[in-house]
């Protein structure tokens, strides 16, 4: 198996149809258009070295190239290693020496400035791929698969071969590479494909950024149907109407706040909505009061789904017809999901515990993190330490998250990889961040600081320094500062004090 097999079939079934249209500039790739440049892409890399197993680097906006260098990557064994084109050096450099990338595809403007000025600290690095204007010491997209064949055998890959790693660093430590195999991804990317009610007359589009877990949703669960996708490289709520409206779009998939902000905004004298029929919420619970004024103003269904990065995106479905409000739906054929105690005993319906899920996307474990892999799971369940409930029809609620995990617009923010950040000022003597409730994003993160003593430090001075040093999703909203920490009589540090 392999998880290119979505666009090799496609292509043979369909060659003439539209796989990808770029919302940024309208080019359209048919399936068979695609498959070559996936080809050519495969082979390109083939000529600098990059063999089964080898994992590459994706640095790049939602784009045709992505998905063209994604399937290339995949297609060849490889792995493909997507990350946040919002990450800065310090973030990027992490993941790409933990991984030991032996390539990266980036962006030109992001790559020239957080990446090529540390490239001499990422040994593993044999090759850096622009899409744009290259800079020195890289090669541009069009230039690196030029003359390459566009015919190329699809590697054979085994079922828990690896197809893809995506970096997540739960509440503490580092980030950790999730392992993700062509098994997890091609039966996540079958089941979501089903469950959206998709077909090959649709067209899919999303505001999600593709180097998401939601790239399972917004792309394996089209293609696995042979529907199209539209891209576009960021998230505007009248350019994603707009877009929407021209192309006749029938499915959207986005976190809770891009559907409010799409609503602040639309109007049915200026956009016609009337080929959509499907949007799926994911990313954090959409308020309850959201959902019927999303189905009244825009004339769809609206269905919320859960899962993680470890679960190869979606774990449960509310499906049109068959869904009920506040609920993330149940869990598809071949999995299943129990509600256990702290002691893991398995807990009656309605009452409250930690959601554990077993099924053929969950993760094959942690890159090089055997300890945390074995946390992770008990008796074959991956933990995922979020608190819900199920109901008598086996329908899954999310009643609480991961205690520290902040989720701004969809975007994990985890406080302790922010914390470190703001550490390496020196002017700081103590720190803490939570997340604080906000209307449009979930939540957003804000700091607790404690300078040491005669220090002077501002907050917009703080707040640049964050900006300089982690993605703006993570920068704190607010900085607080205050003389001490509250503490526990051992010395542990109170958030709940703090919240």
């Amino acid at each position: 198996m392999n998880i290119s097999d979505f666009v090799t079939r496609n292509a043979e079934e369909t060659p003439g149809r539209v796989a990808v249209i770029c919302g940024d500039d309208g080019r359209e790739f048919t399936w068979d258009k695609l498959n070559r440049l996936v080809n050519q892409f495969g082979n390109a890399l083939i000529d600098i070295g990059i063999q089964k197993g080898d994992r590459v680097g994706l640095y790049v906006h939602n784009s045709p190239e992505f998905i063209i260098a994604y399937f290339g990557i995949t297609k060849i064994g490889a792995v493909a290693l997507p990350f946040n084109i919002l990450f800065k050096a310090g973030e990027i450099g992490y993941i790409l020496n933990d991984a030991r990338a032996k390539a990266i595809f980036g962006a030109s403007q992001e790559v020239k400035e957080n990446l090529m000025p540390i490239l001499n600290e990422m040994p593993s690095i044999e090759k850096v791929i622009v899409l744009g204007k290259p800079v020195e010491g890289t090669v541009d997209f069009n230039t690196f698969i030029s003359g390459k064949s566009d015919k190329l055998e699809t590697v054979d890959c085994a079922e828990d071969d690896l197809a893809s790693m995506l970096y997540t660093s739960g509440t503490t430590g580092r980030p950790k590479g999730v392992m993700l195999t062509h098994g997890n991804l091609i039966a996540n990317g079958n089941a979501n494909g089903h469950e959206i009610l998709a077909n090959d007359q649709d067209l899919f589009f999303t505001g999600t950024p593709f180097c998401h877990i939601f790239f399972v949703t917004t792309i394996l669960g089209p293609f696995s149907v042979g529907a199209g996708v539209l891209t576009a490289s960021r998230f505007n709520p009248e350019k994603a109407l707009e877009l929407m409206s021209r192309y006749r779009v029938t499915h959207f998939a986005g976190v809770p706040t891009m559907y409010i902000f799409m609503l602040n905004v639309f109007s049915p004298e200026k956009y016609d909505l009337s080929a959509w029929r499907f949007g799926q919420s994911a990313g954090y619970s959409m308020p309850v009061e959201h959902i019927k004024r999303i189905e009244e103003t825009f004339q769809i269904g609206l269905c919320e789904f859960y899962g993680a990065t470890e679960t190869s995106a979606t774990a449960s479905y509310n499906r049109l017809g068959h869904g009920k409000p506040g609920s993330v739906g149940r869990v598809p054929r071949g999995w299943s999901c129990k509600i256990v105690d702290d002691s893991y005993n398995e807990l009656p319906v309605g009452e409250v515990g930690e959601i554990l899920v077993k099924g053929p996307g969950v993760f094959k474990g942690y890159w090089e993190r055997p300890e945390a892999t074995e946390e992770a799971f008990k008796d074959s369940y991956f933990c995922t330490g979020d608190l819900g409930k199920l109901d008598e029809d086996g329908y899954l609620y999310i009643v609480d998250r991961k205690k520290d995990l902040i989720l701004n617009g969809g975007y994990n923010v985890y406080p302790r990889e922010v914390e470190e950040i703001l550490y390496q000022n020196n002017k700081i003597l103590e720190c803490a961040v939570i997340g604080e409730k906000d209307p449009d994003r979930g939540e957003v993160p804000i700091a607790f600081v404690v300078l040491k003593e005669g220090e002077q430090l501002t907050e917009s001075e703080l707040i640049d320094f964050c900006k300089k040093n982690m993605a703006s999703y993570k920068v704190p909203r607010r900085i607080k500062f205050i003389d001490e920490m509250p503490k526990s009589a051992t010395g542990k540090l109170l958030k709940r004090m703090l919240k």
